[in-house]
């Protein structure tokens, strides 16, 4: 099953299989480590709107829900 990162609910897994954007902002996600391949985990959101926090390899980062949305990533099964 593929969803964006920012339908991932809490606590929830999945591989990164590619971006929904441009050249930029794909160049700014592989600053962050994550790329294609890479299991992310969603580590909390805000309720209205605010900023969605993932790992990545150890590492958490936190970033709107725009960007989230254009990070395509097939659900692990949990």
């Amino acid at each position: 099953m593929c969803k964006n990162l920012a339908e991932l609910g809490k606590g929830e897994s999945g591989e990164v299989i590619g971006f929904d954007s441009g050249h930029m902002a794909s160049r700014r996600f592989q600053s962050m480590g994550i790329r294609p391949g890479k299991i992310i985990s969603r580590v909390s959101s805000q309720l209205m709107g605010g900023p969605v926090t993932v790992s990545v390899d150890g590492r958490q980062t936190a970033m709107g829900r725009g960007m989230a949305a254009k990070v395509k990533v097939k659900v692990l099964n949990q």
